[in-house]
């Protein structure tokens, strides 16, 4: 079968290409021609220079390829218009060439950010009304609505996923170092709970609702069995890196006011930072959880890899390859 990747090069598409490729797929990556390819080095696949922002560079992007996997977008802007071009318009310009070129499935890869987080600690449900909290969040849920919009023109799905980690992962990597130290300053009590997925399960999800004749419209998350506190997930790491990290609490409003001063610097240098205010409204929140239930349900995928497991690995990998 012959696939379209977008995002391919980032830290989850990689892994999805890497599967793709060992089950004996074609693939076609759409990549701008400024993109670093350092993740898909060795992989086998045909190039195809083009811009989700630039409508026109898509149409040759679908032809001739059965599905699309869509996972490119932007996750980190200086303005709800960045987020926006990408994400929702980007997103919405894929799904018309695709819809021309007689594509046969559409999976579009959003976020947990664009449903929202949970009120009382439970998932909610997947038919519920997206209620983001972010311009990244807003851009996702648009694009989102631009895929499902097509469900009677081609068999489309989406793929929520919560916080993933794993190899190759560059946001948790200061987290990780500054946690070698011993301490690691975590926002609140450290006991805010959240949903983690390894990013070989998370690939996994992604492949499975890409090759199988889900149902057109279907919406999925997934998550490791069980929500963690972030004092959890620090155990997990120390574990793995057998050292005792101790959690130092760490007042909301003081983590607030660093994603603010960041976000300031970011305008006047005209550069998107890790560090934002959205960032910040996003870690604000006590429970970002979600499950596998439709998954299980439409496929009777389980995940495979639990938070200890999957710090080990993660933090093997990382310590391979010098950057640990």
């Amino acid at each position: 079968m012959k696939l379209l990747v977008t995002g391919a090069n980032g830290f989850v598409g990689s892994h999805v290409a890497e599967r793709l490729v060992a089950q004996g797929h074609e693939l076609r990556l759409l990549l701008r021609r400024t993109s670093l390819i350092e993740n898909i080095v060795g992989l086998e696949y045909e190039r195809h220079d083009g811009d989700l922002r630039v409508p026109e560079s898509l149409e040759d992007a679908v032809r001739g390829v059965e599905v699309v996997v869509h996972l490119g977008g932007v996750t980190s802007a200086r303005t709800g218009a960045e987020y926006m071009a990408a994400n929702g318009h980007g997103t919405e310009s894929l799904v018309k060439a695709a819809i021309e070129a007689g594509v046969r499935r559409f999976v579009y890869v959003s976020s947990l950010a664009a449903h929202g987080p949970s009120p009382d600690g439970a998932p909610r449900p997947l038919d519920a009304p997206g209620r983001p909290l972010t311009a990244y969040g807003r851009s996702k849920l648009e694009g989102e609505a631009a895929t499902l919009a097509a469900r009677e023109q081609m068999s489309v799905a989406v793929v929520r996923p919560p916080a993933v980690y794993g190899p190759r992962d560059k946001a948790m990597l200061p987290l990780y170092k500054i946690a070698r130290t011993g301490v690691l300053p975590v926002i609140g009590d450290g006991r805010y709970v959240v949903s983690f997925v390894h990013a070989y399960d998370m690939a996994d999800v992604i492949t499975t609702v890409s090759l199988a004749e889900g149902p057109s419209g279907g919406i999925y998350t997934a998550e490791d069995g069980t929500p963690h506190t972030w004092r959890e997930m620090v155990k997990a790491y120390g574990d793995a890196i057998d050292k005792r990290v101790l959690c130092l609490p760490t007042p909301v409003a003081l983590y607030a006011g660093a994603g603010y001063a960041v976000g300031l610097v970011s305008l006047l240098t005209r550069r998107a930072l890790p560090l934002s205010p959205e960032e910040v409204t996003n870690m604000r929140q006590r429970y970002w959880v979600c499950d596998s239930a439709a998954m299980t349900r439409d496929f009777g995928w389980r995940p495979s890899i639990g938070i200890e497991e999957g710090m080990r690995t993660t933090v093997a990998w990382c310590r391979e390859r010098g950057w640990l």
